[in-house]
Parts: structure tokens; C-alpha cells; sequence
């Protein structure tokens, strides 16, 4: 049952990605121009930056349902004790 559930959160995470990237305009006249990106990366830097990051994001909302992100990152959410 469990595993159901990551799955429709997964599904519902995709689907917000996918709608932020369609509507990035949208969240860019929210947020603003970024003028670190605008000078590193050159005009359209701010909608470069929000796609990649919404990318990375809907990588990491792949990952959730299968519980890869524990795998992942299990060393650092719980370290080995050392005597």
C-alpha cells in the first residue's frame, strides 16, 4: 500500500514539474530576473536556470517512489558509529 501511494506522489511531483516548466514564464515574472544567471550564462540565463532546476527536481521525483533517494543518500541520513 505503501508503495501505491509513493507511486501517485511521484505521478502528482511529475506532473507539478512538468506544469512549472510549461508555465516558466509565469514563475519568472514571480521571481524576477536572476542577474547572476543573466551575466554567466547570457540572455535567457533565469529560464536556463529555473529548467534545469526543475529537471533536477522531477529526476529526484523519479527516484522517490522506488526509494533510490534512501539508497542514495542512506550514509548520510544515518552515518555508521564509530567506537
Amino acid at each position: 500500500m505503501i508503495f501505491v501511494i509513493q507511486i501517485i506522489y511521484g505521478i502528482l511531483l511529475i506532473t507539478w514539474g512538468y506544469y512549472l516548466i510549461k508555465y516558466r514564464r509565469t514563475v519568472k515574472s514571480w521571481t524576477g530576473n536572476w542577474y547572476w544567471a543573466e551575466k554567466y550564462i547570457g540572455n535567457w540565463g533565469t529560464y536556463f536556470v529555473l529548467i534545469l532546476i526543475w529537471l533536477g527536481m522531477m529526476f529526484f521525483w523519479v527516484l522517490y517512489p522506488f526509494w533510490w533517494l534512501e539508497i542514495i543518500f542512506w550514509p548520510w541520513i544515518n552515518p555508521p558509529s564509530t567506537p
